[in-house]
């Protein structure tokens, strides 16, 4: 894995979380959407998982608009009395370089307007097991559109057909003109995503499964996921009797927390067109009321399509290193690495990766570290705890105070270490800053703009894509 620079900033988006709970009209959420203990305030938009009783209810009392996104063939054959019929691979359109995109907030709008679809009532949205991401994707496209409530049944048709009625009429309904209004935007750029996989103040999510995130088949020009990008698949969220229906909470949050993923950080999921990964969009947003989460619409399809993009293949278990003389400098090892290093001469550990971030690794370092005799060192950067010129004054310390043998420089996947390092050089080796930001781009990394924070200096140098 090649060393990585590190900054991006995000923009927060709005949050989309639950109904308040006793809001007027505010049907009792899924078990599987369901907070231990918890309520908070609604917010400008909401999305929210409802089971089947609940939405019934809701329903008899006309008080929400319901779209099935299910193949028109099964919609005839019987569907939830009062629902319209929404293809939806109406909500994407081929753009020059790009074989789908989501199409812009205002087109969406009409579409769902033509639907019946109004920003008075809240949307259900459903489809069924065999292609949940139907219904996960129109719900994506209606906050995009700036509908302001929207629920997602959970469990699908067949959660419905089991208790409620079903059947075959058609809607009659009037339109009106659509009045949405997007609060912020909840995608995020090819050049965003660019950008955070070169940094570590954000975490990328890939929502494929894990034989595609490694590479495996040809499947796009380029196979294998976007560097510094975890796996989260998507359906280690649902039932595998009925992908339409959640697992419970407990057992996602867990999952979530398995992986590595930080509520508190910038997040960006992204999966092989921009569907799969709406489902842990909504849950990551909506459910757990992530305020820093965005979706990369583009996603494989546009990144595999650019060769200058970095791509990388296989788990993201093992990481190289670049040196620098006696330094190694890059992302987190394993155990194993770290076993290897120490017989190679490695004697003294720098771990860079914040407090969450060391958590996620899977085995303490320190104390591996000092079973196997090395001296161990934490100068954490990124998140919340920022960058500083006494970071650097740390590092200088304790490459001054080191006696013999190689060192091991690290953060998560190498970005911060080679900017404190590269701002080491600055502080402690005559290295001209404007030279320093060349050194980095030379390796590859984009916008290092963390470097002027660490060593306490500006440069009137333009910085460049």
């Amino acid at each position: 894995m090649r060393a990585r620079t590190l900054w991006a900033v995000l923009s927060t988006v709005a949050s989309v979380a639950s109904f308040a709970p006793g809001a007027p009209g505010a049907p009792e959420v899924s078990p599987a959407a369901q907070p231990a203990g918890s309520e908070k305030a609604p917010a400008t938009q909401v999305f929210q998982i409802v089971g089947s009783r609940h939405a019934a209810a809701l329903l008899s009392e006309g008080k929400a608009h319901v779209l099935d996104t299910r193949p028109f063939g099964k919609f005839i054959t019987g569907h939830i009395p009062g629902a319209v019929h929404l293809e939806d691979e109406c909500l994407r359109e081929s753009v020059s370089g790009l074989p789908v995109k989501y199409l812009e907030s205002c087109d969406l709008g009409r579409i769902f307007e033509r639907a019946g679809v109004t920003i008075e009532k809240p949307v259900l949205v459903y489809s069924d097991g065999e292609d949940p991401l139907a219904a996960t994707m129109a719900a994506y496209a209606l906050l995009k559109a700036g509908h302001p409530r929207v629920l997602l049944l959970d469990g699908g048709f067949e959660a419905w057909r089991g208790n409620q009625p079903v059947s075959q009429e058609y809607a009659a309904y009037s339109t009106t003109p659509w009045a949405g209004q997007p609060a912020a935007t909840l995608e995020a750029s090819l050049e965003v995503t660019r950008v955070m996989s070169d940094t570590d103040e954000g975490q990328l999510v890939d929502a494929r499964p894990a034989k595609l995130f490694r590479g495996e088949g040809k499947v796009w020009p380029r196979n294998g996921h976007i560097p510094t990008a975890v796996n989260l698949d998507w359906k280690s969220l649902v039932r595998a009797d009925n992908e339409a229906l959640l697992k419970p909470r407990a057992e996602i949050e867990k999952l979530i927390k398995d992986a590595g993923l930080d509520s508190k950080s910038d997040t960006i999921v992204y999966c092989g067109t921009g569907r799969e990964a709406t489902l842990l969009y909504l849950y990551l947003k909506g459910v757990l009321e992530w305020t820093r989460v965005r979706l990369y619409e583009g996603s494989w399809t546009q990144w595999s399509s650019r060769p200058e993009l970095a791509v990388e293949t296989g788990d993201g278990t093992e990481t190289t290193f670049t040196a620098d003389g006696p330094v190694l400098i890059g992302g987190q090892p394993s155990a194993d690495q770290i076993r290897e290093l120490a017989d190679r001469g490695v004697t003294l550990v720098i771990n860079c990766r914040t407090g969450a971030e060391q958590a996620s690794a899977g085995f303490s370092e320190s104390a591996l570290a000092a079973k196997l005799g090395l001296k161990y060192i934490e100068i954490p950067l990124g998140g919340n705890e920022g960058y500083d010129p006494a970071d650097v004054q740390a590092l200088a310390a304790a490459l001054d105070q080191h006696q013999a043998g190689e060192v091991l420089l690290h953060c998560a996947s190498g970005g911060r270490a080679t900017q404190l390092y590269t701002a080491y050089l600055v502080n402690s080796k005559g290295l001209s800053l404007e030279d320093a930001q060349q050194r980095l781009r030379d390796l590859g990394l984009i916008k290092p703009t963390g470097l002027e924070r660490l060593t306490g200096r500006q440069t009137q140098t333009k910085l460049v894509d």
